[in-house]
């Protein structure tokens, strides 16, 4: 029979191995520095150039709002006297024009649909890098308050 601190020892340095071996075994992130391939089609040529909501992209200038849509006030928020603001990640390409909007934080949900909706329509000058447009991601707030 094995002394107990023998017993300790292996069993200590086996539960060490078999950690050890699951922590090699996970992925290694990805700082940056490998860009993930897309697949090569004729539809997503335009969509080869537009950034991931989380992807950075450097610019010397941030797009800003030329027109704002008209926001309609949703009718249960007015008779429930609701009042809120919604933050909105909204993706301007190129050439200025809104392509894909998300809820980046909301005081009240029955808010979120009609500020989308006045994302999607409004017109926005693009981003520029060093003097080129850009396609990036930026926040738009909207504020609703009853009068």
């Amino acid at each position: 029979m094995l002394p107990r601190k023998s017993i300790y020892l292996i069993f200590s340095l086996v539960v060490l191995f078999l950690l050890g071996e699951s922590l090699y075994s996970q992925a290694i992130p990805n700082f940056g520095t490998d860009k993930p391939k897309k697949a090569a089609t004729k539809d997503s040529k335009s969509d080869e150039e537009l950034p991931g909501i989380d992807e950075f992209v450097p610019v010397d200038q941030q797009p800003t709002i030329v027109k704002r849509a008209p926001v309609s006030y949703p009718e249960l928020a007015r008779t429930a006297r609701i009042e809120g603001t919604v933050y909105l990640k909204v993706l301007i390409d190129k050439e200025g024009k809104p392509r894909q909007v998300h809820v980046f934080k909301s005081d009240a949900e029955v808010f979120n649909e009609a500020a989308k909706e006045s994302a999607m329509k409004s017109t926005y000058s693009p981003a520029t890098n060093d003097g080129n447009p850009v396609a990036c991601w930026v926040i738009v707030p909207y504020q609703f308050k009853l009068k």
